[in-house]
């Protein structure tokens, strides 16, 4: 059966714009400037950008096994898939860390421990600070936590006994559902975790529902693509602009003292709650238009497809990973003192280099490292689990 699924050329300049707000808010952060009004606030909130890649790795990663199950089909290699999820993250993770633990001075009495840890994404599961250079990464170990688990949430999600590997969207968003529903609790009961221990609020669970959100909008696109019809979703998201209209005002929402202190000092268990809530709403709605939307059709969507964008996106992995570095160096040479500002300043060099140094690694280094994606044992078993031009991977 001859099958053609959409493309979403959009999505990668999310990705962009997800890896651009990362280094503005930290920025910012490292400046002061969230301390300043509103604009200060929407700085410090731009945290939001961990969101969006949570939601994208969310749809992205699970849409395969919600495709071949729709089309009654084998369910993607699992074993090709950590395969290629390893080459594409450990490589430059491994280079950064080294960096870091490195030269930077600030890492200088670190022990084997912590190399063994940050070199594994164990570092969020010792109750100790995050290395100088590398505090970004803990939204990585949660990603890869994610990674780990997926293929046994899509295997719950779509088995059915006696008929094997199937779609059932309801089930699949119920589960979605209840799954967010851990998330929020787990936010409101561990948030008030203080000191170093307070990586527990940065574990997996807590970031469920934005995973989920992804998960969700997953099935009902794959079901939709095979059999095509009128959704409530497809309806809703022809209105890019009303979307985001109230995308924006639900982040305004997280602006305010609502979803906690700017700062880090530690949220309480509501605050921790309505953040986690409306970054998830947000998200989706943000997300709704580009996912269940036309392709192409408009300026936003043609300008969020073309190439300066999808370029940023293909190199966003990199920027979020080097920009701590790249940030920490021009403090360093510029002899700016933490929290005493010069935000454009910083946050325009601290984009300049990192954009300069990611596009290097990932046409030097990071794509060239994915062509083993198909090497011996690894090569994906499941050829027939692929429809033509669908995106399962």
């Amino acid at each position: 059966m001859t099958f053609a699924d959409r493309t979403f050329p959009t999505l990668n300049a999310v990705r962009a714009i997800g890896a651009v707000m990362v280094v503005l808010t930290h920025s910012a952060f490292n400046t002061g400037q969230i301390n300043h009004g509103w604009v200060g606030a929407a700085l410090a909130r731009l945290d939001f950008g961990v969101t969006i890649f949570f939601v994208l790795s969310g749809f992205l990663l699970s849409r395969p096994w919600f495709l071949t199950a729709a089309l009654g089909r084998p369910a993607p290699s699992t074993r090709h898939y950590l395969w290629k999820r390893a080459l594409r993250i450990l490589p430059l993770y491994w280079v950064v860390v080294i960096v870091a633990l490195t030269l930077d001075p600030e890492n200088a009495d670190l022990g084997w421990k912590d190399w063994l840890a940050n070199l594994t994404f164990t570092q969020l599961y010792r109750p100790t600070l995050l290395p100088s250079s590398l505090t970004q990464m803990w939204s990585l170990c949660t990603e890869v936590a994610f990674y780990l688990v997926l293929p046994l949430l899509c295997l719950l999600m779509t088995w059915r006994p006696g008929r094997g590997h199937r779609l059932d969207v309801r089930t699949v968003v119920w589960f979605c559902v209840a799954l967010g529903v851990v998330g929020v609790c787990w936010q409101a009961g561990f948030a008030q975790v203080e000191g170093s221990e307070g990586h527990y609020a940065q574990w997996l669970p807590g970031y469920l529902p934005w995973f989920m959100v992804g998960m969700a909008y997953a099935a009902i696109s794959a079901s939709l693509a095979v059999e095509p019809r009128d959704h409530l979703l497809q309806r809703v998201a022809r209105d890019l602009p009303g979307c985001w209209i109230l995308a924006t005002a639900v982040f305004a929402i997280a602006c305010s003292p609502l979803a906690g202190p700017r700062t880090l000092i530690t949220p309480g268990g509501w605050e921790a709650g309505a953040k986690v809530v409306l970054y998830t709403v947000a998200g989706a709605l943000y997300l709704l238009p580009l996912v269940f939307g036309p392709e192409r059709d408009g300026w936003v969507r043609t300008q969020l497809s073309g190439p300066v964008v999808f370029w940023l996106g293909e190199i966003s992995y990199g920027i979020f990973a080097i920009h701590m570095l790249v940030l920490n160096a021009v403090f360093a040479v510029l002899d700016i003192e933490v929290f005493t500002g010069r935000f454009i300043t910083v946050a325009a060099l601290t984009l300049t280099i990192t954009i300069a140094l990611a596009t290097a690694s990932y046409y030097l280094f990071e794509r060239r490292i994915m062509r083993w994606k198909n090497l011996r044992f690894f090569a994906r078993m499941d050829v027939g689990a692929k429809p033509e031009g669908a995106s399962v991977r």
